[in-house]
């Protein structure tokens, strides 16, 4: 019901009106506006009459309607309240699923904002998911008319055990800009269950010069290393390579599907090299952030990250190659630990809230 109920919200959007049509009939409402209030009322009715019409006819044309002529918030809401609630119904707090979310705080400066939320147990919940940290999976978004694309972080900050509540706060900003009469935030789903843990790679076992394979990198890091021109510079024709060589050593089976595996550890050309399957990353977000530790006890992140996609039954799963520049000689003695991020038990909720930060003005 929930994801019906999320895809009929949806929709509202996909349809438009007719503006000549609609610009009419604002146009002879705004007439008699001057005039008498009963006769506003009564025009206002016809126009009630019309997007109900259309309302059974389209699903809805109000948020649209609105993106177009401004002025029909001020008009529906002022003498036609029950309709209002087709373009943006005004809430702060959303619960699904026994999960509650609430926008705390937000302050939006034309095409950038900052948004506080938290999440807790609803009350009456006996589902006890928010224990501490979570996570909300790169699945949330800031909406509003005049903004049509929209990138951003999220910052997780603390876990309030008396409250029972975990807070973010998430920086956005879009190629349009913000316009704070009514926004809609919403999130998509968090993952509840987070872990993390440092464990010791093992280099016993490290296989020289191991068997390569050619593969589509889906993104780098540490783009100050000697190493990143070497795999994501130009080509000898100019053109930006996408592609290379990783280790052909992985025994790939159903179990990496939902795990974040070391698959093996490979030395060639100066170059150290630890390979992990991070699984598939539907219901899940794992990675690993590799670390040198010298003789003299100094540590160093890894000089460049690799990653690509690979298939494993049917499912898509997430591959990395954490690369370190290494003497052969200083092989003996140093030692690689890595530092393992989970982030697991999906909640497929899409809580969204819609508010109002000051009055619409012409």
């Amino acid at each position: 019901m929930e994801d019906f109920e999320y895809s009929y919200k949806k929709s509202y959007e996909h349809i438009f009106p007719n503006p000549d049509y609609l610009g009419k009939i604002i146009a002879k409402v705004e007439k008699r506006q001057r005039k008498k209030r009963d006769i506003l009322i009564l025009m206002m009715r016809q126009v009630a009459v019309v997007c109900g019409v259309m309302l059974l006819l389209s699903v809805t044309v109000l948020p649209v309607t609105a993106r177009i002529f401004p002025k029909v918030y001020n008009i529906i809401e002022k003498y036609t309240p029950a309709l209002a609630d087709f373009v943006l119904p005004v809430e702060t707090s959303d619960t699904i699923k026994g999960i509650t979310m609430q926008v705390e705080a937000i302050d939006i400066k034309d095409n950038t904002a900052e948004v506080i939320v938290s999440f807790y147990d609803a009350d009456g919940s006996d589902k006890d998911l928010i224990k501490g940290s979570i996570d909300l999976y790169d699945s949330y978004y800031l909406q509003s008319y005049g903004a049509s694309y929209e990138a951003g972080g999220c910052e997780f900050l603390e876990y309030d055990e008396l409250e029972d509540k975990a807070y973010f706060k998430i920086s956005l900003f879009t190629d349009g800009s913000y316009r704070s009469e009514k926004v809609r935030f919403g999130v998509h789903q968090i993952l509840t269950n987070k872990s993390r843990e440092k464990q010791w790679i093992e280099l016993d076992n490290i296989i020289k010069n191991p068997k390569m394979k050619s593969v589509s990198y889906g993104g780098g890091g540490n783009q100050d290393s000697e190493l990143y021109n070497q795999y994501f510079g130009e080509s000898a024709n100019g053109s930006s390579q996408s592609g290379g060589l990783v280790m052909d050593i992985a025994d790939v089976d159903e179990s990496m599907i939902e795990a974040l595996t070391v698959t093996g550890v490979g030395y060639s050309d100066g170059v150290l090299r630890i390979q992990t399957c991070r699984g598939n990353f539907g219901d899940a977000d794992r990675h690993m952030r590799s670390f040198l530790v010298d003789s003299m006890g100094n540590e160093r992140d890894c000089d460049l990250l690799l990653g690509w996609q690979e298939e494993i039954n049917g499912e898509s799963v997430s591959f990395d190659e954490h690369l370190f520049l290494v003497d052969e000689s200083e092989l003996d003695k140093i030692q690689i630990y890595g530092i393992f991020h989970a982030a697991e038990n999906s909640v497929k909720g899409n809580w969204e809230v819609t508010f109002e930060l000051e009055p619409f003005s012409e």
